[in-house]
């Protein structure tokens, strides 16, 4: 396609030199490089147009294949899900509940005698005052006596 107008071209050109003599023949020759103009234009026009049509092919195919992709992410997070949701269903046993390890006793006038138990000192301690509070007595930590 492309040698089509060189070809013409060379024609043209031999034919331009022998054509002043003859002014029809020289007509013609005009006419004949206005076709050649034009086909030019016609062929840039058509690659033009078969390169834009294979971009397109080239964008369609990478749209279906980030289709294909998209689908493949969407089972996979389904998939997750539905884990997900099994294991949180798995019922997960209860601690062991420990003995309280203290216990803490304390005699006041008011409150009378209190004693708590807690898993470390500082919780028997601590349970011990919020309760001689409660009853109503003058509390102290000093008044205190805790056993393991």
């Amino acid at each position: 396609m492309r040698s089509l107008p060189i070809i013409l071209f060379f024609t043209l050109l031999s034919a331009t030199v022998s054509a002043h003599e003859h002014y029809p023949a020289a007509e013609e020759i005009r006419l004949l490089k206005k076709e050649v103009i034009q086909l030019r234009k016609e062929m840039r026009v058509d690659h033009k147009q078969s390169a834009s049509a294979e971009n397109v092919r080239d964008l369609e195919r990478e749209v279906a294949r980030l289709r294909k992709n998209i689908h493949q992410l969407q089972d996979v997070i389904l998939e997750l899900q539905a884990s997900i949701e099994a294991q949180s269903q798995v019922v997960q046993p209860l601690p062991v509940v420990e003995r309280p390890k203290w216990t803490c006793y304390m005699k006041d006038a008011r409150a009378g005698g209190i004693h708590v138990n807690g898993f470390s000192r500082i919780e028997a301690k601590g349970k011990l005052l919020e309760t001689c509070t409660q009853r109503g007595g003058v509390c102290f930590e000093s008044g205190i006596k805790c056993s393991e």
